[in-house]
């Protein structure tokens, strides 16, 4: 019974050090995204800037769009993940 229950250990460190991987990897590239588009936008952000736009403001900006996504996306997987 012993090495059963071993072998379940061993299994769910392997599940969880893959999805910790998983996690890091799409907050790698959700961080890369982000920063391409404020690249993109870099003239755009410096003319608000001139013309008086706050840093909440621009921020807002920026993050708009991810936060949509990422609040559509957890609408979708939670009741998918409580099953």
């Amino acid at each position: 019974m012993d090495n059963l229950y071993k072998q379940e250990a061993r299994f769910e460190r392997i599940f969880l050090s893959f999805s910790v991987l998983a996690v890091v990897i799409t907050c790698m590239g959700l961080f890369g995204l982000a920063s391409f588009i404020a690249q993109l936008r870099t003239k755009e952000i410096g003319i608000r800037k001139v013309l008086g736009a706050s840093t909440v403001t621009i921020w807002t900006l920026l993050t708009k769009d991810f936060v949509k996504s990422i609040l559509l996306a957890n609408l979708l997987a939670w009741p998918i993940g409580c099953m």
